[in-house]
């Protein structure tokens, strides 16, 4: 990526991704939610396979484990995907979906 992107541009915001696989729950601002799979994620957005249409730039929250319901603005969707920036970012250390496990202690023989 370069760095000399102008200042709002797309490849100028654009996180880092990791690759996720998992089921969430995605909260449209109504009174259902929807699971989606989770694809990528970053500490600013992500990508979801998501079955229902949502309306782009309206906003959504994502259960994010290990942080909880996470509010986001959709700015995307094509197909049966849809991408959302979080309204606030989120510590990837803290989401379980990507957080490295720890190891339990090894004994002393």
């Amino acid at each position: 990526m370069s760095t000399d992107a102008p200042a709002g541009s797309y490849k100028h915001r654009r996180a880092a991704r990791t690759a996720v696989s998992a089921n969430a729950r995605l909260h449209p601002q109504n009174w259902y939610s929807v699971e989606v799979k989770v694809c990528d994620l970053s500490n600013s957005g992500f990508m979801a396979e998501c079955p229902e249409t949502v309306r782009i730039g309206g906003y959504v929250s994502l259960d994010v484990p290990g942080i909880g319901q996470v509010d986001a603005q959709v700015r995307w969707q094509i197909g049966g995907r849809m991408g959302g920036l979080f309204l606030n970012p989120i510590s990837l250390a803290r989401c379980e979906w990507v957080a490295v496990k720890a190891e339990p202690p090894h004994e002393a023989a």
